[in-house]
């Protein structure tokens, strides 16, 4: 629209990076057209009797337009902007007859379409001072002065303009259940702490007012007015525990946030102590007491030296190891933040490594029978060599798995691999059972059992060729519909161990009930089973109760010699642990048969 070599036609304004940076904050350039100010631009045609009306913001190259009467393009360059000359002055600007002005005579929208012979603007200033741009209404024909009503009109057009730009920056920064500020105040206000020198460096803090899942279940069962009232209540509270002149923000569902500005670590100490106080107290709903889990969490500023996205990021994880730990309140832990960061970072690869080739692999660590010294099966570990982290302990990973929805898709990879190498093995003549590690969550749904049977008919795999392991805690979870799963697998021919026995909260009673095939005795009894009196007898009672019962016993843990002479010479059925062998790749193993399986020192008699 104009040679490149056209020089600004207005000066550039005082303190232009903070008004550019206050423009962008409001968050209005480049929006659809919102009806509001639609109709203003419409009154402002009507009052001034003019055929364009524009509310003009001015970026730092351009001038876009948030709404337009008469005018079809969106934006024009800066250079060319009107508008730019009204951002330094509080007084309307006006030009008659633009030809006749030396500042827009050879202005191309002047000289070309669309044609501006008149204008008058007034600028949309913040309460600050900074001007974001103008409301201005244009004509193709000169005009004289305006009139003293018609100077009043676009005045009055200018406030109502920024009023409702004000409203809708309100209302985009405020919480729709308690009209408290939400995260993007918090952040924005953080910012602008963070930015002035004169500010004591604040403290942040999240309050978790419930558990995430005692949120939802709180919705589920008694609704969403229900929930919408206790959040409610909690802001209610939290807001008279707080400082004078604390702002209380809401950040998402049942978390809300405050900065303190002042003030020592006593009295950070007092306010939190209220604030715990407060929301730990039950809501009451119609009458009815609800208890819920609370965590506080802190950080102060100068422990984090990055933006304040961070800032809250570092006090959310310290709310969350309250909740953890069920502290009244925690300060923010960098290594327990680095430990969360890094669980993050392993679900998070978790999904990539079940969908790739060369993370995940098993090991099987072979069982013997403790009377003939031979191999009778083997024990599926599952193995997971991290990309950049290199080796990740299953005790590390699954339990993290356990807590979100890949568990069910990584026993599921679990299975099936173990399956492919059990077939593969027929095939070679090697028919050894292979044991498989399940989770409680794994038999606490409603389908498991079909779901191995199914994986079974995929693989070509009989049912007595794998048994499956499960812990003792895991027994007592859900027994009704644990007994469902485990009796299911038991009729597809699936042999079941309980696994770390004598570590959960059962009784030994309890194995009456269970429909299971072997008992597997913990490791910390078996280590020191040899000098130990107290684990001697543990085990020798376990032993001849589960044998009463009906159930094979497994040790798991064993080490020396003398542990393994102990428990055959005590009558348990089969021994599992390094001094047989440690885990073994499948090729390995293989070697590991072809070599004679596994034949220990001599007993002395």
């Amino acid at each position: 629209m104009t040679p490149a070599t056209a020089k600004p036609l207005a000066p550039i304004p005082a303190r232009e990076e903070d008004r550019l940076a206050t423009l962008q904050r409001y968050e209005l350039l480049d929006t659809p057209a919102e009806a509001a100010f639609d109709q203003i631009t419409r009154l402002a045609a009507k009052l001034l009797k003019v055929p364009v009306a524009l509310i003009s913001l001015v970026d730092r190259d351009r001038q876009w337009f948030k709404s337009r009467v008469g005018l079809p393009v969106q934006e024009t360059p800066r250079e060319h902007a009107f508008c730019a000359h009204a951002l330094d002055s509080d007084a309307l600007l006006v030009v008659g007859d633009a030809r006749q002005d030396e500042r827009f005579a050879d202005n191309p929208l002047v000289t070309g379409d669309p044609n501006i012979r008149f204008y008058a603007g007034a600028p949309l200033r913040t309460a600050d001072g900074l001007a974001l741009g103008t409301i201005c209404v244009i004509d193709d024909q000169p005009r004289p002065a305006l009139t003293p009503e018609e100077e009043e009109a676009l005045r009055d057009l200018s406030a109502m303009t920024m009023a409702h730009i004000e409203a809708r920056r309100a209302v985009g920064y405020l919480h729709p259940v308690t009209s408290l500020s939400n995260r993007f105040r918090f952040l924005a206000d953080a910012d602008a702490l963070a930015d002035d020198p004169a500010t004591v460096p604040e403290t942040a803090v999240v309050i978790d007012a419930a558990a995430s899942q005692q949120y939802a279940e709180l919705t589920r069962v008694l609704g969403q007015v229900c929930a919408d009232a206790f959040e409610i209540d909690c802001a209610r509270r939290i807001a008279a525990c707080l400082p004078d002149h604390t702002r209380l923000y809401h950040l998402s569902p049942a978390r809300f946030a405050f900065i303190l500005l002042s003030g020592g670590d006593g009295d950070l100490a007092d306010t939190l102590d209220r604030v715990s106080s407060a929301i730990r107290s039950p809501f009451q709903y119609q009458g009815v007491p609800i208890a819920t889990s609370a965590g506080i969490g802190f950080v102060h500023r100068s422990d984090i030296a990055e933006e304040s996205v961070e800032l809250l990021r570092a006090a959310t994880s310290a709310a969350h190891q309250s909740l953890e730990t069920q502290k009244p309140w925690c300060a923010y832990d960098e290594e327990q933040d680095r430990a969360a960061h890094r669980a993050f970072l392993l679900l998070r690869s978790l999904t990539e490594a079940m969908d790739g080739q060369d993370q995940l692999h098993m090991a099987y660590q072979p069982k013997v029978d403790l009377r003939t010294d031979r191999c009778i099966g083997a024990e599926a570990l599952l193995r997971w060599t991290h990309p950049e982290l290199g080796p990740i302990s299953p005790a590390e990973f699954v339990p993290l798995a356990e807590r979100t929805a890949l568990v069910r898709p990584l026993t599921e990879w679990v299975i099936g691999a173990v399956l492919t190498q059990v077939a593969h093995w027929h095939r070679r003549g090697i028919a050894l059972p292979v044991s498989i590690n399940i989770s409680m969550l794994d038999l606490g749904s409603g389908d498991f059992a079909d779901r191995v049977e199914a994986l079974l008919d995929r693989h070509d795999v009989q049912a007595d060729w794998i048994d499956f392991e499960v812990t003792e805690s895991a027994l007592m979870t859900d027994r009704a519909e644990v007994d469902r799963q485990l009796r299911s697998l038991r009729r597809l021919g699936i042999a079941v161990e309980i696994d770390d026995f004598g570590t959960g909260q059962s009784a030994l009673s309890y194995l009456k009930d269970i429909p299971a095939t072997a008992v597997k005795i913990d490791q910390r009894f078996i280590r020191s089973i040899a000098d130990e009196r107290s684990d001697q007898i543990m085990v020798r009672s376990t032993i001849d109760l589960a044998h009463d019962l009906g159930y094979l016993v497994i040790a798991e843990g064993v080490e020396t010699d003398e542990a393994y002479d102990w428990l055959r010479l005590h009558g348990c059925d089969f021994g599992q642990g390094y001094l047989i062998s440690r885990p073994l790749a499948p090729a390995a193993f293989e070697d590991w048969l072809a070599a004679g399986a596994f034949r220990p020192a001599a007993m002395p008699v």
